[in-house]
């Protein structure tokens, strides 16, 4: 594909505002299913609300290799200020090697490489070797809609799935997981110049919430560094005078491989019981707020190998693996098929990711437009 009909997939992509809310990705999807009509991939769109949807198109195999699929979500995080852009946010603003624009990095550049290879894949007369899939979906940045709305559309069974998440063109073998719980801590109130009669929710909170970080940043990856538990909210007692009987805390959890959020669950449930049993009188109930399990390949499985082998050729440079903090798809995918093997690869950095003046540089989105052209080439060797 040619550098000015890459750049203007990437266009298309970015100036489609798909701000998630209220993301409004139907738009997107269609247009690039007018894009991959014509072609010999089947394409429909799978809605998930009100002008929200995710699409599906797939290149029929010969059924001798397993299933690949490409994945992307069409969504991007707000705008934010106006005011802290040095460019018109959905617009894709090149200036010297940048491309600027809400959803550069993350991860509209990925998307666009995907889909200018699957595009190229399409158009040809032979049938590739396995199925490929071509899978973009709605709402990755807030609850995972779309993901969870096309997996019985996909063959996550056998298959390999790439996130063309921002990895810098670094091939992502893991990723943390999330785990938002929210505490309701119940005591009993009391004046305050006679504490012991009382039964302090806050005291019973935060210690709970200290015993449950002890616990959980015991964890570390090699990748991904040490689990992580963050106090994001807490609010609780009703008077300066006054014993507080309630506290209602969130705290956000980051898992890795080497510790599940089942794991991590069952702990804090312990955790809290132990406290309750320090505390006379107090009680917890926990609300899971939000549950992305934590993924992970083996560095040495044949479809790591190979990308990293497809990235040297077409680059010159041996990628590094990567260890991805945030959560992807992924994570609602592997919920349908824990065994799925996943791998991250996409132009965009994820120090660009959510931020004013987001950009990906042009030569990484370039690049990454030939390895996936690579990859799906190689499917028809």
């Amino acid at each position: 594909m040619e550098r000015d009909e890459a750049l203007s997939v990437l266009k298309m992509l970015v100036e489609t505002n798909t701000t998630n809310p209220p993301g409004n990705e139907q738009r997107l999807a269609e247009k690039i299913k007018g894009l991959l009509d014509g072609s010999v991939a089947e394409s429909y769109i799978v809605p998930c609300g009100e002008d929200r949807a995710s699409l599906v198109s797939r290149i029929v195999g010969t059924g001798k290799e397993p299933p690949l699929i490409l994945c992307g979500h069409m969504d991007t995080v707000p705008f934010g200020d106006p005011e802290r852009w040095s460019f018109p946010p959905d617009q894709l603003t090149q200036k010297g090697d940048l491309q600027y624009g809400r959803g550069t990095s993350d991860m509209k550049s990925g998307l666009a490489a995907m889909l200018c290879a699957f595009r190229t894949a399409a158009q040809r007369e032979e049938s590739p070797r396995g199925d490929i899939y071509l899978a973009l979906t709605a709402d990755e940045e807030s609850s995972g809609l779309g993901a969870e709305t096309i997996a019985a559309e996909l063959p996550l069974q056998g298959g390999i799935l790439y996130i063309a998440e921002p990895t810098d063109n670094a091939i992502g073998i893991c990723s943390k997981g999330t785990l938002w719980v929210r505490l309701n801590v119940q005591g009993q109130t009391a004046h305050g110049a006679y504490p012991e009669k009382g039964v302090n929710a806050v005291d019973a909170a935060y210690e709970a919430y200290t015993n449950i970080r002890k616990y959980v940043e015991g964890f570390h990856h090699a990748l991904l560094g040490h689990a992580t538990c963050t106090l994001s909210g807490i609010s609780g007692g009703v008077k300066e005078n006054m014993v507080a009987d309630r506290c209602t805390m969130t705290l956000d959890i980051r898992t890795t491989p080497n510790l599940s959020n089942q794991d991590a669950l069952q702990q804090i449930k312990r955790i809290c019981c132990e406290v309750c049993g320090g505390h006379t009188g107090a009680f917890i109930s926990l609300d899971v707020l939000n549950d992305r399990s934590p993924v992970s390949i083996d560095p040495e499985a044949s479809a790591v190998q190979s990308l990293r082998k497809i990235v040297h050729k077409c680059t010159g440079v041996m990628p590094m693996h990567k260890g991805i903090k945030f959560f992807s798809d992924a994570s609602i995918f592997i919920r349908h098929c824990s065994k799925l093997q996943c791998i991250q690869f996409g132009p965009g950095r994820d120090d660009c990711a959510h931020i004013a003046d987001e950009f990906v540089e042009t030569n990484k989105y370039l690049a990454a437009v030939v390895c996936y052209d690579e990859l799906l080439r190689a499917y028809f060797d």
